[in-house]
């Protein structure tokens, strides 16, 4: 009996050895072609240069004020200090540009500290205060059928990650990943195209001819339109950013963050959160945990990291090699923030090598959409499972939504499409369907 448990015992020992090398390996293995640097869209030379042109810029909210530079972390700390009735009292330190401060405001001061130990260096002293109209909380929910709105014919046969936005003309605009395949992702290198005048249509998008390939890998597209002009970016691994004049027609492709601060960057987002201020909101991992970072820009050219907007530690259930916080979007509604990522990817090195053989255990988690909401767009909190949540606001059964507001009618919107292979909500077509906000108890 003794001689049968200890063959027992060795088994169990090789095959777990066997899991653990196959789980190092698979890390291994995706983390080292992708390279970081905290400077991806600015080049060292230029950071003191930008640093004394932007200075300290403000955004506010109810109860919190946020104040944003561009930070050198590489050669420097940044000491915060607020102005009191005793006089200048530091609140806080930062290494990145980002500061985010709860209470009454008043005149603030950024301070460069130098790691050389040479005297710091006043970077700039502003004035803020946050605002107090109410920030109550609303439940989104998908209210009525899903509706057909595109599927590709002539230049492929699915959608997946997306962006809808309204060209200089009115007509709606749907850009999004495809290929023509049944979905495999290392072939996804330019964007599908519908149109139609009015949201929804009755009768689907009308496809157009496809944009951005340049033989790059092409996932996630995300257009914007601030001060006169269309915005359009996408991922992986490095922002790719192109600009119109019309949101027809694109030019001016740049590669403007070749090498993000964490791996497995992709699925950009962008909302400008005052003016000459926008957030980057990507997908992310860090040892081990998957997380949503933000990246800040002053000119929509160049970007920083400035701090993860939501993490995960022990107790969240979805930890990929390749990160699990998906699709991120963040919407402002009624003075309060929402973000929404779709939880994929398990934790294990199987899941990945599945995907390579298009197979997708426990189909329905393709639609898992967490919402998470916070009183403003840089913190989101900590995510440790449904039960430990406190921002956790709701799940929805979606992949890779957007969100969408038409003016026309007032009404929102949301979307969700994905691989025909593996999503359970459509075949290959985006789908959209009423969303409606219900004020929390």
């Amino acid at each position: 009996m003794r001689r049968i448990l200890r063959r027992i015992g060795w088994v169990i020992g090789i095959l777990f050895l066997l899991v653990l090398v196959l789980e190092i390996g698979v890390r291994v293995y995706v983390e080292s072609p992708l390279q970081t640097d905290f400077y991806g869209s600015l080049p060292r030379e230029a950071v003191a240069a930008a640093q004394a042109q932007v200075g300290v810029q403000t955004v506010s909210g109810p109860g919190w004020v946020h104040l944003g530079w561009i930070a050198d972390p590489e050669k420097e700390t940044y000491r915060i200090e607020l102005k009191t009735l005793q006089g200048w009292q530091e609140i806080g330190q930062a290494k990145y540009g980002s500061f985010l401060h709860r209470g009454l405001g008043g005149s603030y001061r950024v301070w460069c500290v130098p790691k050389d130990k040479t005297p710091p260096v006043l970077l700039g002293e502003v004035t803020a205060r946050p605002t107090f109209e109410p920030s109550p909380v609303f439940v989104p929910s998908i209210r009525g059928e899903w509706q057909k709105l595109f599927q590709p014919q002539q230049y492929g046969s699915y959608i997946n990650d997306h962006t809808l936005y309204q060209d200089a003309k009115g007509d709606w605009r749907l850009i999004g990943i495809t290929s023509l395949t049944e979905g495999d992702f290392n072939q996804e290198k330019y964007f599908a195209v519908g149109v139609s005048r009015d949201f929804p249509p009755a009768s689907g998008m009308t496809e157009q001819a496809p944009i951005a390939d340049f033989g790059e890998l092409a996932w996630a597209p995300h257009v914007i339109f601030s001060e006169g002009q269309y915005h359009l970016f996408w991922s992986p691994h490095k922002l790719h950013q192109m600009t119109s004049k019309d949101g027809i027609l694109w030019e001016n492709h740049q590669i403007t963050l070749t090498a993000p601060y964490h791996k497995f960057f992709r699925d950009g987002m962008v909302l400008q959160v005052a003016p000459k201020q926008w957030l980057l909101y990507t997908t992310a991992r860090g040892w081990y945990f998957s997380q949503i970072d933000v990246y800040q820009s002053f000119d929509l050219t160049y970007w920083q990291y400035i701090r993860t907007a939501l993490r995960s530690s022990w107790g969240s259930e979805r930890n990929s090699p390749f990160a699990s916080m998906e699709s991120p979007f963040v919407v402002r509604y009624q003075n309060h923030y929402y973000l929404s990522l779709t939880y994929n990817n398990d934790s294990f090195f199987w899941h990945g090598i599945l995907l390579m053989f298009k197979i997708w255990l426990n189909r329905p988690s393709y639609n898992d959409t967490l919402v998470f909401h916070a009183d403003n767009p840089y913190d989101f909190g900590v995510y440790r499972g449904a039960a430990r949540s406190p921002t956790l606001l709701t799940r929805l059964e979606v992949h890779a939504p957007e969100w969408v507001y038409n003016p026309a009618n007032g009404q929102w919107y949301l979307t969700t499409a994905g691989w025909p292979w593996a999503a359970t909500l459509t075949s290959g077509e985006v789908a959209v369907a009423p969303l409606e906000w219900v004020r929390k108890p």
